[in-house]
């Protein structure tokens, strides 16, 4: 037997829906103890002792995150929102159309921000309110909750906290509640990895730099008094002396015993530059945390330096990250939802931002007009209007002398000298042709519609054929032959002009 044939032979039929390594049953050997709600997996969390991301609301306080963070946001909701079509059927269209007015009317892009903490925080959790519109179940409001009063079970539930169920809390069932998790680097994490997690200790080591950094300044900026007392000084003189070196911190003058003595200590070194380093560094820690950046807000680090198309480029990839993140989520969850109950069997809508970038049609029309000029090729009506937009129309060739209108042939008992007398253009047969076309137009044209209004009023081939025979005598040729014949006279006389000017010279 071959071995794909053995292969074939060990591996039996798979069970459908079956999951084996589950996380919920104690199964889980990262897990030793399952309670009722699981506990998120989150080092900092778990060392700092607070496990309802209260500490990382103090991270998002630094004015370096918030203005980086804000930044990001902002990178993502001025992204224009699409609503795609989930298939080509009537069904389908239909429901996309509905998922296009659900969004307008919510006000998606506030949503969006809120939600968009949860990248921050590492999951995010919205209440959906329903009502009815256009015969439709809607959704009438989406409220975006504190992530804090929800718990998620091993298995993965979530759950809402209340002062009457602390420990298992109550469950959270679809399509009432939407909810995402991200930054995790496995399925088996509920709570996720926000960005918060990474920017703690940035953060901590900034506030506490600051700290020391003041306490630098004021050193340096009021010196430290010291006071000195005789040996053998009572308990009560050395607490006066205290007291005197307090009070000179913010008197200008103070009195003393005699015997004390009081000395002003100046700081010795200059660290200023060694504070703000660390200061600097800090910020381009969650800088590159936040956005991808190297340069802090005041400008590209020294020896680094910071190329602006590059970190645009990279802060539209992380903003296109996190918007696929959020309008997958939505379509999985509450666009699933509506579609099912509106419209059933139809495919599901899709959101999503636009994050492709307008074609340089400069660029573009420069590339055209190369390409033709090269390959001899141009472009058709249909990619012209494709690509360009707009009406267009063909342009007048420059190269053709314009032609001059005919005037028409003198009715007879006229003289043929007053036809002579008009000018005729350079090339008078290619007039005339042109101007003995409009004048049979008319002509042709009634025939056409006498023969068009006989194959509207017929309905077999017989009664076709009689009517043509009824119609070929009333379809007279006294007006085609009448222009035919000024067509003619036309043609004569101009001949004749055009051989007089030969003969003449002229």
């Amino acid at each position: 037997m071959s071995l794909l044939g053995k292969l074939k032979g060990a591996f039996k039929r798979p069970v459908l829906g079956q999951e084996i390594a589950t996380t919920g049953d104690g199964r889980d050997i990262t897990r030793p103890w399952i309670g009722s709600l699981a506990l998120a997996d989150d080092s900092v969390l778990m060392n700092r002792g607070a496990p309802d991301l209260k500490i990382y609301r103090e991270v998002l306080s630094d004015d370096e995150v918030k203005s980086a963070f804000t930044q990001r946001q902002d990178a993502l909701i001025s992204r224009e929102i699409k609503v795609d079509a989930g298939g080509d059927r009537p069904i389908d269209i239909e429901a996309a159309d509905a998922m296009q007015r659900q969004i307008d009317a919510l006000g998606f892009d506030r949503i969006t921000r809120l939600m968009h903490y949860g990248v921050f925080y590492g999951y995010a959790v919205s209440e959906l309110i329903y009502g009815t519109r256009d015969n439709l179940l809607w959704i009438d409001e989406v409220k975006v909750r504190d992530r804090r009063r929800f718990r998620f079970t091993p298995k993965g539930e979530l759950r809402l906290l209340t002062p009457g169920n602390m420990f298992t809390g109550e469950p959270c069932p679809a399509p009432y509640f939407w909810s995402f998790a991200t930054g995790a680097d496995h399925d088996d994490e509920p709570y996720g990895l926000g960005l918060a997690h990474w920017l703690y200790w940035p953060t901590f080591f900034k506030r506490n730099d600051i700290k020391f950094w003041l306490i630098f300044l004021d050193k340096f900026g009021m010196p430290t008094v010291a006071g000195k007392h005789p040996p053998g000084a009572t308990p009560e003189q050395k607490r006066d002396l205290l007291a005197l070196t307090r009070a000179i911190s913010t008197d200008s003058g103070v009195v003393m015993p005699e015997g004390m003595a009081l000395e002003m200590l100046s700081a010795s070194r200059s660290g200023a530059a060694d504070y703000e380093s660390m200061y600097n560094a800090m910020n381009e820690a969650i800088r590159r945390v936040v956005v991808g950046q190297i340069s802090s807000s005041g400008g590209a680090s020294k020896g680094i330096g910071g190329d602006e198309s590059l970190q645009a480029g990279i802060l539209a990839s992380i903003a296109k990250s996190d918007g696929d993140v959020i309008c997958e989520s939505w379509n999985r969850g509450p666009a699933t939802w509506l579609t099912e109950l509106n419209f059933p069997g139809a495919a599901v809508p899709q959101v999503s931002r636009v994050f492709d970038e307008p074609e340089d049609l400069k660029s573009r029309a420069e590339r055209d007009k190369s390409i033709s000029e090269t390959t001899g090729y141009r472009p058709t009506l249909a990619y012209v209007k494709d690509t360009y937009g707009g009406d267009w129309e063909p342009k007048p060739n420059s190269d053709t002398p314009p032609v001059a209108p005919i005037t028409p042939v003198a009715p007879a008992g006229n003289k043929p000298s007053d036809f002579a007398e008009h000018s005729h253009p350079q090339d008078a047969p290619a007039a005339m042709a042109i101007r003995l076309n409009s004048e049979l137009t008319p002509v042709t044209d009634g025939w056409m519609q006498q023969l068009q209004e006989l194959v509207d009023s017929v309905d077999s081939l017989e009664a076709l054929r009689d009517g043509l025979d009824k119609l070929v005598p009333d379809m007279t040729l006294d007006q085609y032959a009448e222009v035919l014949a000024q067509a003619m006279s036309a043609a004569a006389l101009a001949g004749r002009y055009e051989l007089l000017e030969a003969v003449n010279g002229r």
